[in-house]
């Protein structure tokens, strides 16, 4: 089975036997490029870029955002080690979960640049005005909407008229990434939780 475009589960097993307990960056930037930004460059970024290239500005918008609203949630639960599974709350194991609500807000609350943007509050009305909005009924709520991008080209979302800019929502998720590439490497607890996060994927 692929887990990104050209790396199969016995390519992850390979590499996890080469990082597991490893202090060596190389490894480690090795283990990030192959493996998560390999998954995410492929199943997320570049079909993105591919409707961007081709919008007209009549809808895109939504696919687009929906695409990211789902990679935040992988995004996160990669971050923690955690792995989702549908059950009562009491049943749940360590290191999983059973809703994206907390996981999305943590994301914008806790990872930069979003953190600069977003409250707890503003989260909140994020998750349900735009990502719950977006996946169950293909529409933004509550007077949020969708725009290409800010005249800096930064702002991500503006809270006063409840207008989300997607081209900057998308290069501040890849600034994010590659904040967190950076910071894998030397993070033993990270380390951890990335394993466990690609050990649930190819379990």
């Amino acid at each position: 089975m692929y887990i990104t475009d050209s790396r199969t589960v016995k390519d992850w097993q390979k590499t996890r036997e080469s990082i597991i307990d490893s202090s060596d960056q190389l490894e480690w930037r090795k283990a990030f490029k192959d493996f998560f930004w390999g998954r995410v460059q492929s199943r997320y970024l570049e079909p993105i870029h591919s409707l961007r290239n081709d919008d007209s500005y009549h809808g895109y918008g939504f696919t687009i955002m929906t695409l990211l609203c789902s990679l935040i949630e992988f995004l996160e639960s990669c971050y923690e080690g955690k792995t989702y599974r549908r059950c009562h709350k009491n049943e749940l194991q360590v290191h999983e979960y059973n809703g994206s609500k907390q996981c999305f807000i943590d994301f914008l609350t806790k990872r930069e640049p979003f953190s600069e943007k977003f409250s707890e509050v503003e989260a909140i009305d994020f998750y349900s005005s735009v990502r719950c909005g977006l996946l169950h009924e293909a529409s933004t709520k509550n007077g949020w909407r969708i725009r290409g991008k800010s005249d800096s080209g930064v702002d991500i979302v503006c809270m006063e008229t409840k207008t989300v800019y997607r081209d900057d929502f998308e290069a501040a998720t890849i600034k994010y990434i590659k904040q967190y590439g950076e910071e894998l490497v030397c993070d033993g607890p990270l380390q951890e939780a990335f394993i466990r996060k690609f050990d649930a994927l190819c379990g």
